[in-house]
């Protein structure tokens, strides 16, 4: 004995049906944005690293105006390996007396931090393979020295989320080029 005032309105079942559907919907959307939101943080610090490679760069071309010329300036990168202590990097200033037998590698003792260009890595990103953790340019041209040396051809930089599922790469090759993946 249905009549037509009691077909109005939606059944519990109908209900239940489009409730759970836009539960699933949600969640798609939820997970999406979060991994989209790492995906920013990270490619926000590979551009990071790239434009403190390109100031060490700048700064080793302008090193001949200075009053005390230094050796050269150089990015260099630590890697942590405790949980609690974030990686970072930097660009310093090689100070040895001699240029000619400086080892073009970052030094604590002898050489000096550039202020304001330390740059510590957020909580979510991490370095993964790392094919060097110097990178120095002399003056005038400036040469590239990879780890001190140039006969490295190049070397890739990972930058990981926490999790490794999203990578972004910065190579630096002997010639000073840098390039991202």
């Amino acid at each position: 004995m249905y009549t037509e005032s009691m077909r109005r309105g939606f059944s519990v079942i109908e209900m239940l049906v489009v409730m759970s559907i836009l539960v699933v919907l949600s969640s798609f959307l939820i997970l999406y944005n979060r991994t989209g939101e790492l995906q920013i943080v990270l490619l926000r610090e590979q551009a990071q690293l790239i434009s403190t490679v390109i100031r060490a760069k700048s700064l080793a071309l302008n090193t001949l105006i200075e009053d005390v010329p230094a050796c050269g300036y150089g990015v260099h990168i630590e890697v942590s390996t405790a949980a609690a202590t974030p990686s970072k990097y930097f660009v310093y200033r090689d100070k040895a007396i001699n240029c000619r037998t400086s080892d073009r590698i970052y030094a604590a003792a002898s050489d000096e931090i550039v202020a304001g260009t330390e740059v510590v890595l957020p909580k979510q990103v991490v370095f993964g393979d790392i094919g060097v953790r110097d990178i120095m340019f002399v003056p005038p041209e400036p040469e590239a020295y990879l780890d001190g040396s140039q006969a490295l051809a190049e070397a890739d930089i990972v930058m990981e989320s926490v999790d490794g599922k999203t990578k972004a790469t910065v190579t630096v090759n002997n010639a000073g080029q840098i390039s991202q993946k």
